[in-house]
């Protein structure tokens, strides 16, 4: 596949481009639109951006990505003008054993160490101009300035902020809320930020933290559903939505078939439809990883803990296979179910799902009455 740094992939046309000469660079670009499934055409849109976002450009992980499948659209809400940009790095060395620490600051989490003479690549300051961003073996980083040598072409470098945006760093998007006749090809837009770098990324009023992924679904035209599958996100409105939960943002029109949410819903268990839309979305993902060479395959996993009703026929040892989890767990998490004896309707709570399936030792657990 070969994707570069802040580019874009047509995986499966049709799909929309504005405007259409934005070249390499997807500072210029307007809106992406996907199409929804054709089966008489055998089509269906599908297109997956990585940004490079903040990250310095010998990082070697994917990124920032965000995928669109099936009638779905995103608007870049932030202008060409006012996009950053990443300097190449330039090689110095450390005057003195240095601590290498996650972010700038008065209270900096250690990371990592520099040694005596040890050469490092550095791309920017913060804003004081009392840390550098380091880039060594792999790891993103700050150093404090007085503790490596100053060369003159370090003048040069910029300051970086956590608000100064890079192209897309803020976007809205939309999808279409008439399901296709195919579940596996419906439209939804996902998003996944790296575990190993600090990134900040606004979608529809929503900040997506480190290492989390995220999809979007429109559930009409005035609501817009998300789902958080690993991580965590928190609104403009200061609520947080945790792994496992879901949030519905009601929808107010925008320029160009923009939408924007004038408020959103607290936490909601999400449902299994919507945790399997992140299945889909996470292998998505990963063989996009796999065909680039990145390394940041992630295994898909359920919350911790999966609410699960009961439906006519189910059993717990078919419940456990299909969250692949354990018979054993599941009846030490719901003491007031007797195994042999389930209803449809039933509220189960599904422990440590995604672990791997393990069977009961008495395999006669019977299918849910009514």
């Amino acid at each position: 596949m070969g994707m570069a740094r802040d580019s874009l992939c047509l995986a499966s046309p049709p799909v929309e481009i504005h405007p259409q000469n934005t070249g390499d660079s997807l500072a210029a670009l307007s809106s992406v639109s996907t199409s929804d499934l054709d089966m008489a055409a055998e089509t269906w849109g599908l297109a997956l951006l990585r940004l490079g976002a903040n990250l310095p450009r010998t990082y070697t992980g994917a990124g920032v990505l965000a995928l669109l499948a099936g009638d779905a659209q995103i608007h870049n809400q932030v202008a060409a003008a006012d996009v950053i940009t990443i300097a190449e790095p330039l090689s110095t060395a450390a005057l003195e054993r240095a601590t290498l620490y996650r972010l700038p600051g008065l209270l900096p989490e250690p990371v990592g160490e520099l040694t005596l003479d040890e050469i490092v690549p550095v791309d920017a300051y913060d804003l004081t101009g009392d840390w550098l961003r380091a880039v060594t073996g792999g790891l993103v980083a700050w150093v404090e300035a007085d503790k490596v040598a100053r060369l003159q072409a370090m003048e040069s470098l910029p300051s970086l902020a956590v608000n100064q945006p890079y192209p897309l760093q803020a976007f809205s998007l939309r999808t279409g809320s008439a399901f296709p006749e195919c579940a596996a090809a419906e439209p939804m837009v996902a998003v996944q930020t790296p575990e190993d770098a600090s990134v900040n990324l606004t979608v529809n009023g929503v900040d997506i933290h480190i290492g989390s992924m995220v999809s979007f679904q429109q559930a009409h035209k005035g609501a817009l559903s998300l789902t958080v599958h690993r991580g965590a996100v928190t609104t403009v409105y200061g609520q947080r939505i945790e792994q496992g939960q879901s949030a519905i943002g009601i929808l107010a029109p925008g320029e160009d078939d923009a939408v924007h949410p004038l408020a959103w819903s607290g936490a909601l268990p999400a449902s299994d439809a919507e945790l399997a839309r992140g299945e889909r979305a996470q292998a998505a993902f990963n063989r996009a990883a796999e065909a680039n060479g990145w390394d940041d395959a992630r295994t898909f996993r359920y919350p911790s803990l999966v609410q699960h009703v009961v439906k006519r026929g189910e059993s717990l040892y078919s419940i456990a296979r299909a969250y692949q989890a354990s018979v054993e767990a599941i009846i030490r998490a719901n003491p007031h179910v007797e195994p042999r004896l389930i209803f449809a309707g039933t509220e189960l709570q599904i422990p440590d799902a995604g672990s791997g399936f393990a069977s009961h030792g008495d395999a006669d657990l019977g299918g849910a009455d009514d």
